[in-house]
């Protein structure tokens, strides 16, 4: 039995469990890359344990979409969740890029998505999924976003602004099979891969002298 679908408004609560990730890594960053390791398993277990209960219990799926229908999307009835791909993504990017280029690619997530959507849905051209002005949100959000990783963790502007630029690039491209994966995950390569540049680009210089 399908789920009921839910509205297409915007909705706050969604954005506002996304922003609420800014916790996990803050937390690296102030108490213990282990401790914001622990919280994204936490959430990766929780909503494994969400989508195997919607899974073998229908009626659980039914009471989530009338409990808190504007969170859901309707394609989300018989698929996963986007926040199981967010959950998955966050633990991936801290995984793969540790603490600062993790971190830093899930506030990427956490704020450039929710901007894109409000300022699309809000001044962007209707009847489009996808907008110009949600895209200049969504990287002004990764350029604050990236203003944290800089000064909280160390990490080289450029390589920062390389993130925010790939974050945006997916977020509108929004590959298969969610954007929640994949814009931690890329922006988080993205940052890694120019830190590491940025950290090399001396070494070779010296060399050359």
């Amino acid at each position: 039995m399908n789920a009921p679908q839910p509205s297409r408004r915007f909705s706050l609560l969604r954005k506002l469990i996304h922003l609420a990730t800014t916790v996990v890594p803050v937390t690296g960053w102030l108490v213990s890359y282990w401790l914001a390791l622990a919280l994204a398993v936490l959430a990766m277990v929780a909503s494994v344990i969400l989508e195997a209960a919607r899974r073998w219990w229908p009626w659980v799926n039914q009471l989530l979409w009338r409990m808190i229908p504007s969170v859901f999307r309707e394609w989300e009835g018989q698929r996963l969740l986007g926040s199981t791909w967010f959950s998955l993504g966050m633990l991936v990017a801290l995984l793969l890029f540790g603490r600062d280029a993790g971190g830093t690619a899930i506030l990427f997530l956490a704020w450039g998505d929710p901007a894109a959507e409000l300022a699309g849905r809000q001044w962007g051209q209707p009847g489009r999924r996808k907008t110009v002005v949600g895209s200049t949100a969504c990287l002004t959000a990764c350029f604050l976003a990236g203003a944290v990783g800089v000064l909280w963790g160390d990490l080289n502007p450029w390589a920062v602004l390389a993130g925010a630029v790939v974050a945006t690039l997916v977020e509108y491209w929004s590959p298969p099979p969610d954007d929640n994966l994949w814009i931690p995950v890329l922006s988080g390569l993205a940052i890694s891969l120019g830190q590491w540049l940025a950290d090399a680009a001396p070494l070779s210089f010296l060399d050359l002298l």
